[in-house]
Parts: C-alpha cells; structure tokens; sequence
C-alpha cells in the first residue's frame, strides 16, 4: 500500500506600522503574521483581529512569512503560506500453512478480536467480540494423476473505521475452486483499490478568482492505493515406505 497527502494553507491580513519597521528570521508557524509591525519585540507576533483570511495548514512541516505590500501610508499586507506532504509505503506479506489430508477440510487464521458494544433487550449495554483476521480454508481432492484440485476460502478483515459502537470490519474475500500441479504457484485472485480526495475551504466568490484565489483559499489533496495479492502453491506429502 502507499499513500501521500499534499496541504497548503495561507494567512494575510492588512497592519499599521507604528513605528520602524523590523524584521526576524523565522516566524512560529501560528503567529507568522504580524498585528502591528515594530510595536514590540523583533520577532514576536499579535495576531489580534488583523487577519483578513485565516486557512493555515493545521500541522505545518513548513511556513515563511513576509510583508510584500505597501497599501498606503503606514499600511502594509502580510502574508504567511504555510505546507505540508506526507508520503507512506508500506507491504505486508502473510505466508499461512496447512497440512491436511486427501478431502478433509482444513482452516487456520491469525489476527484479533476486536470489542464493540452491543444494546440487549433490556436496554444494557453488553461487550462482545468481532474478529479481525487473515484465515485460509482448504479442502484438497488428489487426483490419479498427482494434481490437486482445492476448494478454496481466504479472507482478510482488517480493523476499519471507528463508530458509536466500535470499529468497523473491512472484508476481503476469496473463494474459488482451482485445479492446480503438485508444487505448482497459482495466483487465485487481486484486489487493486485506489481512492483519491481534495478537500477545499475557500472564501465564496473570492476563492474562484483566477490567479489570485489562491489566496483565499486552503487545499488539500490526498491519495491512496492498496493492493491484495493472493497466491496458493500445495504440495502433496507422501508417505516413506521405509
């Protein structure tokens, strides 16, 4: 699986200097735009109620700050764009094993149980347990010729979202009949998922402008991709004669 999320985020606010103007090195990520310039401290900052649009990133790995326009006298427009990408890789490889017999059925998972609440009749609220797990299910069938035909269930669940009552269960599921050789890898099945979102908060009407409606707005852009991979290789195990 991998995913990445893009954010970008922008303050600016008109302010009055009252005095000098001074400047500093880098600016706190949520004080980067200042209230009055030269009214205190270099560096420090007064958002007070200069802020004429406010949609910073909300946990930044970046932001500069800078006063880039001078409105009229003793008037100036600071700005402050503030960023983040996040990028995660990751592979997961699950290798179950099962001996059994010629047609008998065999089963074995790994995973967890998860609690959730669940209401009774007599409106009590009871603990019970869904579980979570990678299990395989297996019913061989030798054939004369030494391949193997297989009866086949895999499932993954994996923890999804939270709710009221607990977590949710998110279902893979494969479930097949295959004639396979003895030693032989076939793959049963894939599930291939890509999801992609942009979420957008803007300033109506000034956030549409083109060129500069980026600044009234903060974006941010996320995307995502899983993959599930199933792969089955039986052996027949066969008895010495020794």
């Amino acid at each position: 699986s991998s995913g990445w999320t893009e954010e970008l985020g922008v303050q600016w606010g008109a302010t009055k200097v009252r005095s000098e103007l001074s400047t500093s090195g880098s600016l706190p990520a949520s004080h980067a735009v200042n209230n009055q310039i030269g009214s205190g401290n270099p560096g420090s900052a007064d958002l007070g109620d200069s802020l004429n649009v406010s949609l910073p990133v909300a946990n930044p790995a970046g932001s500069i700050g800078l006063t880039f326009a001078n409105l009229s006298k003793g008037l100036m427009l600071d700005l402050e764009l503030s960023a983040l990408e996040n990028e995660n890789r990751g592979e997961v490889i699950a290798s179950p094993r099962v001996i059994t017999a010629n047609q008998k059925e065999a089963s074995i998972e790994a995973g967890e149980e998860i609690p959730f609440q669940n209401a009774t009749s007599s409106g009590a609220t009871s603990v019970q347990f869904k579980k979570a797990v990678l299990s395989l299910t297996v019913t061989p069938q030798i054939t004369p010729d030494d391949r193997i035909i297989l009866d086949l269930t895999v499932t993954q669940d994996t923890r999804g979202e939270s709710t009221l009552s607990g977590p949710a269960i998110n279902t893979q599921q494969v479930k097949t009949q295959v004639l396979v050789d003895n030693g032989q890898t076939v793959v049963l099945g894939g599930i291939y998922q890509q999801r992609t979102n942009r979420d957008e908060t803007k300033v109506p009407f000034f956030g549409d402008i083109p060129f500069i409606g980026w600044m009234f707005k903060y974006q941010a852009d996320t995307k995502a991709k899983q993959e599930l991979l199933i792969f089955v290789t039986p052996k027949i195990l066969k008895e010495s004669l020794n």
